[in-house]
C-alpha cells in the first residue's frame, strides 16, 4: 500500500506543477537474491543522493527536464537528484524528488496537484479538503499560500498533498496528518513572513514596480514577450530565506509517513465472558474458599476445564463415544423423535424437574450431559445417577436406576417430566444378538423411550425453544454453527432476564409496570416469561452484586443531594 506526500505550487507561467516529492521505495532484488538498497553513508560529500543506478535511471526517465522548470517551480539544485533515508527498524526506504520515480505514480500525483490547486476548493481558500477515487488514490489535500512581494496579489499559492490508496485508513489519519502538515505550513509561512517584512521595509517600491507592470496593456505586439517573461518567478528556498528547506521537507515528509504507520497497531480486544463461564469461575472458586470473588484467572480456568469436560461427546471419533451414549442436542433429537425432544426440552427451559430412568446409566448419563447445554449453568441442578428420589430444589435434572419408583405428590404433580429407557428384548435375546453380528450393534437398538407427565404441552413453545428447533432441524449447519447458535440464543435470554432481574428485584417496579416491559419492551409471550423467571435463578452473583451497589449508591447520592 503507497504513500506519497508532495508540495505542489501554482505556477503563474506554468500552472499547477510538482514542486517536491517524498514517497516509501521498495528494495530492489539483484540477481543473487540480494537486496539491494540506495546507499548514502559512503561518501559524506554525497548524502542524499542515490546510489542505486535503477533508481536514479527512473528518475530521470520520469522526470521533467529541469530546463523547462522556472524558479518558482523548481526544488532541487542540478547536483542534488534527490535525498534518501533508510529506516534501520523496519528495513524501508524514503526517497525524495522533484517528482516521483515511478510513470504511473507520477501521473497520479500529477492529477492530485491539479485537482488540488484549481478544481478542489476548500472553504477560506486554505485548509484541508479530501478527495480521490479506487482507481487514482485518495488525497488529503492542505491549500495555503506564501507572501512574495513579487507576486500577483503578494502571496504565492501552495498545497501539500498526503496520497493513499486506503480510504479508511486515510480518514482514520485525518487528524494526525492534517495536525502534522499544519505544523510544516506554519513554520513554511512564519519564514516566508519574516523575509516578506524584510524586503517590505528595505525595498517598499517592489510592490508597485509589479504593479505597474501588470497593468501594463497588453497588444498583440507586446504578448509573446509578456507571457515569456519569468522575471518575477523565485524558488521557494528564496521566499522562505531559508537553503535548507527541502532536507527540512524531506525530513518531516519522511517522519510523517512513517509516524503514520506505526503510531495505529492492531489489537485483538476479547469480549467480556459470557455468564455461563462467570458462574462457572464462581462455582470453582466456592469449592476452593469460602467467599465467591473471583479473579480473571479463576474464568479463564473454569472456561478450559468446560471445554476439556464437554469435548468428548461433541468431537469424539465414533470408536471413542459408546454407541448407546447421546453424543448432541441433534442426536437426542433424532434419536428421541421431535415431539418428544420438544417436550423434554420445554419442562427443562421453564424450570420443571427433568427425570431420566434407566437400566443404562451411561445412556441416561449422556442424556442429561446433552440437555444441561441448553439452560445456563447456574440453572443446573444435576444428579446423574441416583437409588433414591431427589427433589425438584435440589436436582432439576435427575438420573434413576431402573428400579427407583416415583414419590405420589410427584406423580401427581404437573412440574415434572419422566422419561423411562425401556427394553424390547429380553436380555438373553439382546446378547445374542450382540455375539452373531460382526459389526458394532446399532445405535438405541431394541430401546424405546416413554414419556410420562403431569401437564398437557402447550402449542404456543417459547421463542427460544422455537428458534433452537429451527437450528437442529436444518442439516446444512454443522455440529459447530448450532453450537455457537445454542450460545447465542442463551446470551440474549439471559441479557432478557438481566433486565427483567433489575426491573422486579432492584428497581421494585409494580405488576402493571412489569407486564409492561415484558410485552412491548422484551416482546416476551407467557411462556417466554416463565422461561425468565426460571432463569434469574442462574445469574451470577457478581451481576447481582453489582447492581445492589450501584443501588445503593443511587440512593446515598439522592439523600445527600
Amino acid at each position: 500500500m503507497y504513500t506519497v506526500m508532495s508540495l505542489c505550487h501554482f505556477c503563474e507561467h506554468h500552472g499547477p506543477s510538482i514542486m517536491f516529492s517524498c514517497e516509501k521505495v521498495l528494495p530492489t532484488e539483484t540477481t543473487n537474491g540480494n537486496v539491494e538498497r540506495p546507499d548514502t553513508t559512503s561518501n559524506p560529500d554525497d548524502e542524499g543522493k542515490s546510489s542505486s543506478p535503477q533508481t536514479s535511471n527512473k528518475i530521470k526517465e520520469s522526470s521533467i527536464k529541469k530546463t523547462d522548470l522556472c524558479q518558482a517551480c523548481r526544488s532541487l539544485p542540478e547536483d542534488k537528484e534527490a535525498f534518501v533515508s533508510n529506516d534501520k527498524e523496519t528495513g524501508s526506504t524514503y526517497l525524495s524528488t522533484q517528482h516521483p520515480h515511478n510513470s504511473e505514480m507520477f501521473k497520479r500525483v500529477r492529477q492530485a496537484c491539479v485537482r488540488s490547486l484549481s478544481g478542489e476548493v476548500c472553504p477560506g481558500r486554505q485548509g484541508p479538503i479530501l478527495f480521490g477515487d479506487e482507481q487514482h488514490g485518495y488525497v488529503i489535500s492542505y491549500t495555503f499560500y506564501i507572501n512574495d512581494n513579487l507576486a500577483r496579489g503578494q502571496k504565492r499559492m501552495y498545497s501539500i498533498i498526503c496520497m493513499m490508496a486506503d480510504r479508511v485508513f486515510l480518514i482514520q489519519s485525518w487528524t494526525f496528518l492534517v495536525g502534522c502538515i499544519e505544523r510544516v505550513i506554519e513554520y513554511m509561512q512564519n519564514c516566508a513572513d519574516y523575509v516578506y517584512k524584510t524586503e517590505s521595509k528595505e525595498q517598499p517600491q517592489l510592490p508597485a514596480r509589479v504593479h505597474a507592470r501588470m497593468t501594463n496593456a497588453i497588444t498583440p505586439r507586446n504578448f509573446r514577450q509578456l507571457r515569456g517573461d519569468t522575471s518575477n518567478s523565485r524558488a521557494l528556498i528564496q521566499l522562505t530565506g531559508n537553503a535548507e528547506l527541502y532536507q527540512y521537507l524531506h525530513t518531516a515528509f519522511t517522519w510523517i509517513m512513517r509516524h503514520c504507520r506505526t503510531r495505529i497497531q492492531e489489537h485483538i480486544i476479547f469480549a467480556p465472558p459470557i455468564d455461563d463461564d462467570i458462574v462457572r469461575a464462581e462455582i470453582l472458586a466456592r469449592s476452593k474458599r469460602s467467599n465467591s470473588v473471583i479473579s480473571n484467572e479463576d474464568v479463564a480456568l473454569a472456561v478450559a476445564n468446560e471445554e476439556l469436560r464437554t469435548k468428548s461427546l461433541s468431537e469424539a471419533s465414533d470408536n471413542e463415544v459408546p454407541y448407546n451414549c447421546f453424543r448432541s442436542l441433534r442426536h437426542m433429537r433424532d434419536i428421541l423423535q421431535p415431539p418428544l425432544f420438544k417436550a423434554v426440552a420445554w419442562h427443562l427451559l421453564i424450570g420443571n424437574q427433568v427425570i431420566w430412568r434407566g437400566h443404562d446409566q451411561n445412556m441416561v448419563s449422556s442424556a442429561l450431559q446433552v440437555l444441561k447445554t441448553i439452560i445456563p449453568v447456574g440453572c443446573v441442578k444435576m444428579v446423574t445417577d441416583s437409588n433414591v428420589y431427589v427433589n425438584s430444589y435440589e436436582s432439576n435434572l435427575l438420573g434413576l436406576r431402573e428400579t427407583v419408583a416415583l414419590p405420589s405428590h410427584v406423580k401427581s404433580s404437573d412440574q415434572y417430566i419422566l422419561v423411562d429407557i425401556v427394553r424390547k428384548a429380553s436380555a438373553s435375546q439382546r446378547l445374542s444378538q450382540l455375539s452373531l453380528s460382526a459389526s458394532p450393534p446399532t445405535a438405541f437398538g431394541g430401546i424405546e423411550f416413554r414419556m410420562t407427565s403431569g401437564c398437557i404441552i402447550p402449542e404456543k413453545m417459547p421463542v427460544m425453544l422455537h428458534k433452537l428447533e429451527v437450528a437442529l432441524a436444518n442439516d446444512s449447519l454443522s455440529a459447530e454453527v448450532v453450537k455457537h447458535c445454542l450460545i447465542c440464543l442463551k446470551q440474549e435470554w439471559m441479557n432478557k432476564t438481566k433486565v427483567l432481574f433489575k426491573f422486579v428485584k432492584i428497581d421494585n417496579r409494580d405488576k402493571e409496570d412489569t407486564n409492561k416491559l415484558l410485552q412491548v419492551c422484551l416482546s416476551c409471550t407467557e411462556e417466554d416469561t416463565r422461561l425468565l423467571k426460571f432463569w434469574m435463578t442462574g445469574l451470577s452473583f457478581q451481576f447481582k452484586e453489582k447492581l445492589r451497589q450501584s443501588a445503593r449508591a443511587e440512593k446515598s447520592m439522592l439523600k445527600t443531594s
